[in-house]
């Protein structure tokens, strides 16, 4: 017997334990056909009444990945959030330490200046 269905016998009378096994059966049954979880009230004569109801489980279809058409690296536009009107060349994006605590060197490196004390978002 699996110990968490130890308290429903010790609770119901031993001569309604088939009506309990019974029962028992069919509270599992409906519980592996609708996925839902549920709370339920047993008496001493091995009646099961459901309490409270979970939510039924959200289907596992919700999300499926569609491949986009082009490849990014087709169109440079879906590489990145940006417009490509916007962006600027990689070559000639800089950053300002006075602004932010990123410094990019001639080399290409980011690194973080743990001089600058940037005040972040309100």
């Amino acid at each position: 017997m699996h110990p968490d269905l130890q308290r429903y016998f010790t609770h119901v009378w031993p001569l309604f334990w088939p009506w309990l096994v019974w029962n028992l059966v069919r509270v599992a049954r409906w519980h592996a056909r609708t996925g839902r979880e549920a709370l339920m009230a047993v008496d001493c004569f091995g009646n099961i009444r459901l309490v409270c109801l979970a939510d039924a489980p959200p289907p596992d279809d919700l999300y499926t990945y569609e491949a986009p058409r082009v490849p990014r690296w087709a169109h440079p536009a879906l590489g990145s959030d940006v417009p490509t009107c916007v962006r600027a060349p990689e070559e000639q994006v800089r950053y300002s330490p006075d602004k932010s605590g990123l410094v990019m060197h001639s080399h290409g490196i980011v690194r973080y200046d743990h001089g600058l004390h940037v005040r972040g978002p309100p």
